[in-house]
């Protein structure tokens, strides 16, 4: 489009009568200047013309220049005014925006694929279990493709599997998984260097991540074609995908992911045999074993309900077909982004929400004190009306005052959300899913822009209209000699403040509340002793491929680690409580006909050496176990008293026997009871628990716990040269103390409650604030009637009295009006709760008890002023 003819475009923006009058002129303005800049101006003033009352012909962009320059001048008269504003709004935009980029990075930002849109998951649902989102079995996985709804359909194996990674300098952890050799195309990413997996790739073969590129292979272009050393076996690298490219996400592996990080280094070709698993990237054709998580993609035009209707009408066939392994296994399709993402909506919609109301606080101050400026400035305003200003241009100028203050703190927000922004990352949950996504882009740009346009009206609107009444000279006669409110702005500074009481209420009693639920988690007894526990994995070679070999292995490396100063019990286990995630088996009593599948699910896991003695988990009934349960020894079980309780109701389980697995498996005999440990997090009610003696079946992978008689940390350096000293092959990695694993099982709250809590402190201060400046102001405009006061009798604590009273009764309906809506953001927030209700007494009657003390100490300075005042001073002023 030519400059001429935009001209004639932005020239019908303007009214008819408008432009027939002026147009020729514009033209003619502008063929005298053509720029772009002239093309801006007409189209800025072709808005203000169609939006002011006063029809066009003094609306012109120079006088809203001329504006800005007074505006400019008032606050260069006013510096501590105006740095006291700007700096109000930087904080309650830059903080919205800060959990803005968060919301925008994780919930609102596509998925890292190619149409994200039509990617969804896949899961079994277990009704005898009560679980709807499971693995997937692989016989299942290929039944479930042939739903016409799906275009493609693809598996990633539902571990992400630490393996020792053998180099000349050691030997380290690398995270992997293994998905069938179309995922990278279902979803639409190509590598950055090589090629992804063929139909029929080997298993020696590996893809590796862009941050395991650049970390340990040092970014080379030539990596293609490189053998790693993983296991003691060679895999070659196919090649490096792209530094954006996540897959999968923690939170798409469901209850069996492991590991507590997810960065994954690299992915390993998925194959199924028909054997038992011997490695990493091969899976066991089976209905029974539930380990994959399925990803499809929508066919064009499908959608989730007719993918969802499908899969579960195959699961119904299968579950008819097959009772032994199928009976109660259904199936379900969610979207991958809900999938991903889904269940960091409450928490950030909590931090949203509670941002908002800071934003909303502060607003609220700055219209009250724009409101208080508006009354001193009565005079201006009635002057500038004498002489012909409408009440359109005087709104316009107060609005353009606000809009000033409200850029000027959104621009400092922007240049404040680089460091916040890193802040709120190191403060948030390890796991948070799209961390690494995390920054400003256009979009966190045009919400902060548009944040500042609201902001600014909404701070000047009320001072724009209460302020530039048309009858000016009544408020002047109101306002005594034009330097005071009248008495209809001294109300509604006073129901803005009353506003700005209650946001503080709900917002500081939903902190109150998330700070009674993290207590209510921390007095939680998780079943062991956490303190002076050090825990750390380990993954030994695949050199000690027998049993006998790995039998030998740990009962040197135990002998040599209770032998290090400090140490009191060492053992280890095979899922660490509260660091990993669980595996699960079904259970065959013996004695019950019942048929497999209707077998009762359980935990399942290995105990090594002095496992209960390490974590002090109690033994309530019969032994633990010995070393005389060897391999050729009848198998022994240890189960939990959840477990027992579930399984043997009113029975002694001592001495019983149970077979998981299969029902051709061997018997195990039930040798002791052990407590009940709380293993997938504080908040989460103990499963029932089965473990196996390590002796009898030797895990490859097993977490090691050490008690220590003193700081269980300063340990770490000591335990990790004696493992190495065994076999310097030995991977060992994530070296924590239990008190630490505890810690980062809250995460998730502790960073909700942080913000929300820092968020409720601003409102309290804001609040403080609010009713001190309101006192502080009716203080000084009763100066003269105070003085009255005094001079005809009233005592000085009468006048105190009166103060606080008329603090305390504002402050009081804030408290009022707020305890309502808290109540009801209390009841809505009540999936954050943990061990207290939405109306916990304590926390609804502490908090407004907190507040309107706050409320009276701000009012005690005004007060205290008023009460000090010389009644002949005051009556002369």
């Amino acid at each position: 489009m030519t400059r001429a003819r935009a001209l004639r475009v932005l020239l019908r923006l303007y009214p008819r009568a408008f432009r027939e009058r002026f147009g020729a002129a514009i033209e003619q303005a502008y063929r005298d200047r053509p720029s772009a800049a002239a093309l801006v101006d007409v189209a800025l003033n072709a808005v203000l013309v169609r939006f002011s009352r006063e029809g066009g012909d003094s609306m012109h962009w120079s006088s809203v220049a001329v504006d800005v320059r007074f505006a400019a001048r008032t606050f260069a008269r006013n510096p501590v005014f105006t740095a006291l504003a700007v700096a109000a709004l930087t904080l309650g935009i830059g903080a919205n925006t800060a959990i803005f980029t968060i919301v925008n990075a994780v919930l609102i930002r596509p998925l890292p694929y190619g149409d994200p849109a039509g990617l969804v998951m896949v899961w079994s649902s277990n009704g005898l279990e009560h679980r709807d989102r499971d693995a997937v079995a692989p016989l299942d996985f290929l039944d479930y493709r042939k739903a016409t709804a799906f275009a493609d359909v693809q598996a990633a194996y539902g571990f992400l599997a630490g393996v020792p990674l053998t180099s000349a300098s050691g030997t380290d952890q690398m995270l992997v998984t293994a998905v069938t050799p179309g995922m990278f195309a279902l979803l639409g990413r190509s590598p950055i260097l090589g090629r992804t997996f063929a139909a029929a790739e080997p298993q020696t073969s590996i893809v590796v991540s862009h941050g395991f590129w650049q970390r340990r292979l040092g970014g080379d272009p030539a990596v293609v074609g490189r053998v790693l050393t993983l296991q003691n076996q060679p895999y070659t690298i196919l090649g490096v995908m792209p530094a954006d490219f996540v897959f999968p996400y923690k939170t798409m592996l469901g209850p069996s992911g492991m590991a507590r990080s997810y960065d994954v280094d690299g992915w390993l070709a998925l194959t199924f045999v028909t054997a038992e698993s011997r490695a990493t990237g091969l899976a066991t054709l089976t209905r029974g074993a539930h380990f994959l998580s399925i990803v499809g993609r929508l066919r064009p035009g499908a959608t989730v309900a007719e993918a969802d209707g499908q899969v579960r009408g195959i699961a119904a066939q299968l579950a008819a077909a097959y009772p032994a392994s199928n009976r109660g296994v259904g199936a379900t399709v969610v979207p991958l982004h809900e999938q991903a993402v889904g269940a960091m909506r409450p928490a950030l919609a909590l931090l949203l929400g509670g941002v908002g109301f800071v934003l909303l606080m502060a607003c609220v101050n700055l219209a009250n004190l724009l409101l208080a400026r508006t009354s001193t400035r009565q005079r201006e305003m009635a002057i500038r009306t004498a002489l012909g200003a409408s009440r359109a241009r005087l709104v316009r100028q107060t609005l353009v005052e606000a809009m000033l203050l409200s850029l000027a703190g959104g621009l400092l927000a922007l240049a404040a959300v680089r460091w916040s922004i890193g802040g709120l990352v190191a403060l948030a949950p390890g796991d948070m899913p799209r961390l690494g996504d995390i920054h400003a882009d256009a979009t966190v740009l045009a919400f902060t822009f548009g944040l500042s346009v609201l902001t600014g009206l909404a701070i000047g609107l009320v001072p724009a209209l209460a302020g530039t009444r048309p009858h000016v000279q009544a408020n002047l006669k109101d306002g005594g000699r034009g330097l005071t409110a009248g008495r209809g702005q001294r109300r509604l500074r006073a129901l803005l403040v009353g506003g700005e009481v209650a946001l503080a209420l709900v917002l500081t009693l939903g902190a109150g509340l998330l700070l009674r639920s993290f207590l209510a988690v921390l007095a939680v007894d998780p079943g062991f002793r956490p303190d002076h526990l050090l825990t750390l994995q380990i993954a030994i070679p695949a050199a000690y491929r027998t049993p006998e070999q790995q039998r030998t292995l740990y009962a040197d490396l135990f002998t040599r680690l209770e032998a290090l100063p400090g140490v009191v019990s060492v053992g280890g286990t095979t899922r660490l409580p509260l660091g990993s995630t669980n595996v699960s088996t079904k259970v065959d009593v013996e004695g019950r006909a019942r048929p497999p599948g209707e077998w009762p699910e359980v935990e399942f896991r290995r105990a090594m050496r002095g496992y209960f003695a390490a974590m002090e988990i109690p033994l309530l009934r019969g032994r633990s176990f010995t070393d005389a349960d060897g391999p050729s020894s009848p198998r022994v079980a240890i189960v939990n008293e959840r477990m027992a309780r579930r399984l043997f109701p009113g029975e002694d389980p001592i001495g019983r026997r149970i077979r998981f697995g299969s029902a051709s498996a061997p018997w195990v005999t039930i040798v002791g009871v052990a407590g009940d440990v709380r293993h997938s997090g504080l908040e989460e009610e103990p499963a029932p628990e089965l473990y196996i003696w390590y002796l009898q079946t030797p895990p490859v992978n097993p977490f090691l716990v050490l008690r220590a008689s003193g700081d269980a940390a300063a340990l770490s350096a000591a335990v990790r040269s004696t493992v190495q000293a065994v076999d310097r092959n030995i991977a060992v990695y994530d070296i924590r103390t239990m008190a630490q694993v505890r810690a980062d099982s809250m995460a998730e709250r502790r960073f909700v409650l942080l913000l929300v809590g820092a968020f409720g402190v601003l409102a309290l201060t804001m609040a403080a604030v609010g009713v001190y400046g309101v006192m502080a102001l009716a203080v000084s405009e009763r100066t003269a009637e105070i003085g009255l006061r005094l001079a005809l009798g009233a005592t000085p604590a009468t006048v105190l009295g009166s103060v606080l009273r008329e603090g305390l009764a504002l402050s009081g309906a804030g408290i009022a009006a707020g305890f309502v809506i808290a109540v009801l953001v209390a009841h809505a927030m009540a999936s954050q709760l943990y061990g207290i209700g939405p109306s916990d007494g304590v926390t609804l009657a502490a908090v407004p008890a907190l507040l309107l003390a706050i409320a009276l100490v701000a009012c005690l300075v005004p007060a205290w002023r008023a009460m000090r005042l010389n009644p002949v001073d005051a009556l002369r002023e």
